[in-house]
């Protein structure tokens, strides 16, 4: 056998070999060729929908806070946190805001939804009530929201919450609401990175024992015993005249009925001396 059959016969060989595998091929893509590509666009769909979410996600987290940032008033404070309950610490962060914006009007005795010059600016008694009411209302929802958080941001809530509800209280006059609140952020702050929040509550609990001492008065002088007069014409065991007491009225009375005294005739005047 020359070369060249010997050539021509590997070049036979390989083919059949390479015709073999593309056969090989052809019928595993029949058999797993649909399957494999179902799972891949399975896949892509997926990964499309993943980052169609996320995209959906930060445009939701973004629109959240900017009703946020254009929220004042406690009304719309309160929509917003009640639209994104669970986005981010929006939620947290409306109703501490709405319920500072009823303590800062309280504290200066002047409606937020009114202009400062207004005719009924002031605060009444019963809208000063159901602000504060308001105002606990949205601490209280915060703190219980807050309770179990053990993160520093959870924990900035809840003792923020607290202080809210203290001040409420304090306002309200029942001091021993205040100090339980008080009480509950100096406990919970012990061995945190918010150490000083507790040394703060210490301290108004002080002030508020202060406050609820007991304040001492002096006693009401007695009102002052009747002047006594002298009865004309009356006479004591003595040979004096007899002091009987007289009432301010009796002696009031007597002044006004008594007759009034005659003047003393005036000095006659001095003749001038004559000219020489």
């Amino acid at each position: 056998m020359t070369e060249l059959d010997r050539r021509l016969k590997n070049v036979q060989q390989a083919d059949l070999s390479e015709s073999r595998v593309n056969d090989d091929f052809v019928l595993w893509l029949k058999t797993w060729g649909q399957n494999i590509l179902l799972v891949a666009l399975t896949v892509a769909a997926l990964a499309m929908a993943w980052h169609w979410w996320g995209q959906r996600k930060e445009r939701e987290r973004d629109a959240a806070w900017a009703e946020l940032g254009g929220a004042n008033l406690p009304a719309s404070l309160k929509e917003v946190a009640a639209r994104h309950q669970a986005t981010d610490a929006i939620a947290l962060m409306a109703q501490m805001e709405a319920a500072g914006t009823y303590m800062t009007s309280i504290l200066a005795d002047r409606r937020f939804d009114r202009e400062a010059g207004a005719a009924d600016a002031a605060l009444t008694p019963e809208l000063r009530a159901e602000w504060l009411k308001e105002a606990d209302t949205l601490y209280a929802s915060v703190a219980a929201r807050t309770a179990t958080e053990t993160s520093m941001g959870g924990l900035g809530f809840h003792f923020a919450a607290l202080f809210g509800r203290a001040a409420v209280a304090e306002d309200m006059g029942d001091l021993k609401a205040a100090e339980g609140h008080l009480r509950e952020i100096e406990s919970r702050a012990k061995g945190t990175a918010l150490a000083n929040a507790g040394e703060v509550a210490a301290a108004r609990i002080a002030s508020l024992q202060s406050l609820a001492a007991a304040v001492q008065f002096a006693p009401k002088p007695p009102p002052p015993a009747p002047v006594p007069m002298p009865t004309p014409g009356a006479t004591n065991d003595a040979g004096g005249l007899s002091l009987t007491p007289v009432s301010g009225d009796d002696l009031v009375k007597a002044l006004q009925g008594a007759k009034p005294m005659n003047p003393a005739p005036a000095p006659a005047p001095t003749p001038a001396p004559a000219n020489p």
